[in-house]
Order: C-alpha cells, then sequence, then structure tokens
C-alpha cells in the first residue's frame, strides 16, 4: 500500500510554510482550517489554535491531531484482492539453455486463455533478461512485476517469490507448473540437473519440496524424468497430484495451447491434462514420437512404500536378476531410471505381488507410453513411475540415495545392498 506522509508545521503565529500555503486555494481545505479555527484571521490570530496551543503538552497533542487528520484524509482505501476460483503459477526457471523456447510456450498460453475466474501468472527467469512476472489475459499479457536478477535454481527464491504471488492472487486453490531441466531425484553436482538449472546451480529434490509455500492441488512437471517414485514421494505432502514423465521430454515440452483450456475449467480433470501431453506427440512422426506421462494421486504414495517395504522383507531377490534387463526409461549410457513394475517383477518373481500392483494402480490413476523413446530404446512396458536400480561403482548416487524418504520408508535398504 503507498503510504502518504504530510509534513505539518509547528503551529506559530509564523506564516504557514509555502507547502501548506499553496493550499489555500483549495475550497476543501479552506473549510477544514475553518472548521477547526486554524485559518488566519486578517489580524493573524488563530483563535482555537492560539487558545490550545498556550501549554507544551497542547503543543504536541494538536501537532499529533493535525498529522492524523491530514495523513486520513489523503491515505488510499485499502483494497481486498480478489479470491480467484484457483490461481496457477508457470514457475519458469530457464535461465540457462531453454530460454528460447520460452516465447513459444508463452504464445501457446496467451493463445489458449479465456477469462473463467482463473489466474494464470507466469514467472519467467531467462538467460540476459531482467526476471519478471506476467499476468495471462484474453487480450495476451500484462507485466505485473519486474525482479532483481536471482537464481531461480535457489530454493530460498523460490519459496519467496511463489509466496509472494500468492499472497497477490489469492484463490480456493493452486496450481503450479515447474518448467526446465529435470533428472529425477539425482543430486545436484554429479553432472546432472534435479530440478531447475540456473548458472552452476541446480536443486535437489527435498530443497524444492521444502520451497514449495504451500500445498497446491496439483504440480505439473514440464521437466525430464520428474516422474519417478523417489520424486513423488518426497513431494507428497507438497501437491495432491502430480504429473510427470517418467522419461524425458521433448524439449517443446506439454503443448499448452491444449492444456490451458482444461486448467481454467471449475474442475479440473487431470487425467485429461496428461492426455493431452500424451496425444500431442503420439500424433506426431519419427523421434518426435516419444513421450511418457502420468497422472500420481499423492495421498496413496504412504501405502505403496508400505507395501514395498512388506514385499522386500519378506522376500529374497532372485539369483537370476539382471538389470540391464529391466525397462529403461533414460537415455544416458550408464542407466538411472527404470520401469518400477518391471522392477519388482524381475527381483521378485516368486513374491505375492498382487498387493503391491493394486496399491501401485490406485497410485498411478493414468499413464500412457508411445512405443518407443527416440529410436534409442523400445518402451514394452510401462507402469507410470520409474525407480532406481544401484549402479555398481556409484558410491556418491547411493550414498545419497539414502538421504531420501522413499529409501527410508520402502524398504529400500535391501536393495541398495546388494550386489546387482
Amino acid at each position: 500500500m503507498i503510504k502518504h506522509y504530510l509534513k505539518v508545521a509547528r503551529a506559530s503565529k509564523k506564516s504557514l510554510p509555502s507547502s501548506l500555503r499553496a493550499k489555500r486555494s483549495n475550497p476543501e481545505y479552506c473549510y477544514l482550517l475553518d472548521c477547526f479555527g486554524l485559518r488566519p484571521r486578517n489580524d493573524g490570530t488563530r483563535p482555537f489554535l492560539d487558545t490550545l496551543y498556550k501549554s507544551d503538552a497542547m503543543k504536541k497533542n494538536i501537532i499529533i491531531f493535525i498529522v492524523l487528520l491530514f495523513a486520513s484524509c489523503s491515505k488510499d482505501e485499502y483494497t481486498e484482492p480478489v479470491r480467484a476460483e484457483r490461481t496457477v503459477i508457470a514457475y519458469m526457471a530457464a535461465d540457462n539453455d531453454m530460454s528460447d523456447v520460452v516465447p513459444v510456450d508463452l504464445e501457446e498460453m496467451k493463445r489458449a486463455y479465456r477469462e473463467t475466474g482463473v489466474n494464470l501468472l507466469v514467472l519467467m527467469d531467462m538467460s540476459n533478461e531482467t526476471p519478471y512476472l506476467l499476468k495471462i489475459t484474453e487480450n495476451g499479457e500484462q507485466k505485473i512485476k519486474t525482479y532483481q536478477e536471482f537464481n531461480s535454481a535457489d530454493p530460498a527464491s523460490m519459496n519467496k517469490l511463489l509466496g509472494e504471488i500468492i499472497e497477490m492472487y489469492p484463490a480456493e486453490s493452486y496450481g503450479l507448473i515447474l518448467w526446465s531441466h529435470g533428472t529425477s531425484w539425482l543430486p545436484s553436482g554429479v553432472q546432472l540437473k534435479s530440478f531447475a538449472l540456473d548458472g552452476n546451480r541446480q536443486m535437489n529434490i527435498p530443497d524444492l519440496a521444502a520451497a514449495l509455500p504451500v500445498k497446491f492441488d496439483f504440480i505439473l512437471f514440464d521437466a525430464c524424468l520428474m516422474g519417478a517414485v523417489e520424486v513423488a514421494y518426497e513431494l507428497r505432502n507438497s501437491a495432491d497430484y502430480i504429473i510427470a514423465s517418467p522419461t524425458e521430454i521433448i524439449d517443446s515440452g506439454f503443448p499448452y495451447d491444449e492444456v490451458v483450456p482444461e486448467l481454467l475449467k471449475p474442475s479440473v480433470n487431470l487425467s485429461m491434462v496428461a492426455q493431452k501431453y500424451f496425444d500431442y506427440y503420439n500424433a506426431l512422426d519419427g523421434d518426435y514420437r516419444s513421450a511418457t506421462v502420468s497422472l500420481i494421486d499423492t495421498k496413496e504414495l504412504e501405502n505403496l512404500a508400505k507395501l514395498t517395504a512388506e514385499l522386500i522383507s519378506g522376500n529374497e531377490i532372485s539369483e537370476n536378476f539382471d538389470r540391464t534387463e529391466v525397462q529403461r526409461l533414460d537415455v544416458y549410457g550408464e542407466q538411472y531410471t527404470f520401469d518400477f513394475a518391471d522392477f519388482i517383477n524381475r527381483a521378485f518373481p516368486s513374491a505375492n505381488r498382487d498387493a503391491f500392483m493394486a496399491q501401485l494402480g490406485k497410485t498411478v490413476l493414468y499413464r500412457a507410453h508411445t512405443p518407443a523413446f527416440l529410436n534409442e530404446y523400445r518402451i514394452e512396458t510401462y507402469c507410470g513411475l520409474s525407480c532406481y536400480i544401484p549402479a555398481s561403482g556409484r558410491t556418491d548416487l547411493n550414498a545419497y540415495y539414502q538421504s531420501l524418504q522413499w529409501y527410508r520408508d520402502s524398504g529400500y535398504e535391501v536393495i541398495l545392498n546388494f550386489e546387482f
């Protein structure tokens, strides 16, 4: 709120300061002076003021009274922000090699937006540009705020900025689009990116979870490899639902001209949002026909962890298990992410997996995949979540993995200690 300050001269029989003298021609101002006996008569006296001004105490009181009087007259009226049905924030951490993709996605958002009582805000941090906040409107865009340079991969900055936007645009519910690079749960500092990349900084997933200021209705990851059970579990208290891809995402990302209309509806069908993504890429040819996507119900993840722990602790890993035979879900030479169900099925072929598979079905509400990814590998089976299978010789990754909540709650200690 804008604050107004009035400088009121200490009352005396001297002339009023020029700042007040200039207002004498204002009829409303003169009326106030007359009402309180403050306007000088022809003989130079001010009846009310001169009477009260005989004691020091009264001098102090009358000065305070005048300040409050004029400050209240000129103070802006506070307007409570209008509470919307929903506020969706796109956090675009693009101060990296993906800056040139931002304008395309932004145009798609603007083209699709219609006023339905839903706020769509875009926080943009791009290379060689000052960060700024946009509000998408039916007429295009409105620049709301320009920021001093910040690091969009810094959890403290993310927390502060998202909190400010939510305060500016309160709503009954909130959605979050996280747009950037991503490499599943893998930690920063290992030539990988986790979520976001700004300069040499990346954000680990536990830090991302801690940075989110509210529990969102949904988080949509427009970033590679974020559909991992480890990522979803870390964020289970940060959102009710998560839309993500366990594999990489083509650089054009989500088709926002098709997705945004779904996000603007009074009741969002998140399965349809995920399907729009899949349908877009499944209709393309060649390498561009490459996509996996899932909708995850986060309230089911703790039961999934519990049943995973029971299955692992009650059964032996097969002697014939071969890590390289499990459905891969990344294009790295040294594979990190695999289909979760395929791993469990191959590692524990003799176990009763009915309860586990039933719970997995409750957790993943929608899943879809193309036949292959970038012609790098075929996708023969797909449950909707990826997982890590320990890589021999990667003591750095295996040590970091132990800091994840999924490791502690799912019984994964047995998996991590197994000689694959």
